[in-house]
């Protein structure tokens, strides 16, 4: 199972983590894993390409099966960087909907777990 967990650990620092592999199909051949890691990746790249809006350059680990963006937007541009992050969790909420057991999506963030239930 993939799942993506979103937060704001502390004020002014925003989190994506994205781990594990769907299984949905054999690795290397599962669309559901891409359509996951291509998310992943565009919210990373997002952030990354915000550049000096942010207090300092992000901290972003991609490995295989693992994504990790940390973030640290300057204050004016806070609403900037959570809309990157909105996008992600609107994404991987679409990916939990359609592909319940495969997709599992954290975030209080933005969209409490019971709103997105129904």
């Amino acid at each position: 199972m993939t799942r993506a967990i979103f937060k704001e650990p502390k004020p002014g620092v925003l989190e994506m983590r994205v781990q594990g592999h769907t299984g949905f199909a054999e690795m290397g051949k599962d669309p559901v894993c891409a359509g996951a890691s291509m998310h992943a990746f565009t919210v990373a790249a997002c952030i990354e390409a915000m550049g000096d809006k942010l207090r300092k350059a992000p901290n972003i680990t991609i490995r295989n099966g693992s994504v990790r963006v940390v973030a640290k937007p300057k204050p004016e541009y806070m609403a900037e960087a959570k809309h990157v992050f909105y996008y992600g969790v609107v994404g991987f909420q679409l990916l939990e909907q359609s592909y319940p057991g495969f997709v599992e999506l954290e975030s209080e963030m933005f969209v409490p777990r019971e709103q997105r239930s129904e």
